[in-house]
């Protein structure tokens, strides 16, 4: 009788895999990524405050683009270069904070952004780089970095650098203070507009 039992619950538990296994195409569950978010938002809750963000090594957003297209807003890009320049991803510090302007020179947070610069190997040379032309690299450049993930999302790109300076990168967006009807992750935030 104890090896059926046994039996029978090694049988559950595999089902119990088999369903849990065929669920998402994410390997995050999405209670832990509710449980991330908030990480984010804790590590961030200061940035409201620009002068905080600036101390912690942010460009100011002040006087800064603000992204707008047919599909929504971004925001005004703050990054943080010693962040972007670590190759290192860590949900609580992200490399970009986007920020929209509210008016009277005031500044909402309302996101963040994770970015990755491309490393290419050069060929001729074996230097490893990252690209910060506006146009491609060349062909026989080999791209070393292949796209990371976060929250179970893969990050969008490589991608030419929104502003100079800033490297061909992967990216990813969470608007982790903004509610985003287009879903938590994507590039553009409908319910947003750079008009004030």
């Amino acid at each position: 009788m104890r090896a059926l039992s046994a039996s029978r619950i090694v049988v559950a538990g595999m089902a119990i895999v088999l369903t849990t296994g065929c669920g998402s195409a994410s390997p995050t569950a999405p209670g832990s990524v509710a449980a991330e978010i908030s990480a984010v938002r804790d590590a961030t809750w200061a940035f409201h405050d620009i002068n905080q963000a600036v101390a912690a090594g942010y460009a100011s957003p002040a006087g800064g683009h603000c992204d707008q297209s047919p599909a929504g807003a971004m925001g005004v890009h703050a990054a943080n270069q010693a962040l972007i320049g670590s190759q290192t991803l860590d949900p609580t510090q992200p490399e970009v904070l986007l920020y929209l302007p509210t008016g009277g020179g005031k500044y909402a947070l309302v996101g963040v952004e994770y970015l990755q610069p491309v490393l290419l190997r050069n060929p001729a040379t074996g230097a490893v780089a990252p690209w910060f032309a506006p146009e491609p690299w060349p062909s026989t450049f080999v791209p070393i970095t292949p796209a990371p993930t976060l929250f179970g999302q893969t990050f969008q790109g490589p991608m030419p650098g929104h502003v100079p300076g800033m490297p061909w990168h992967y990216d990813l967006h969470v608007w982790a203070w903004s509610e985003n009807p287009s879903g938590r992750f994507t590039q553009w935030n409908p319910s947003l507009s750079c008009a004030m």
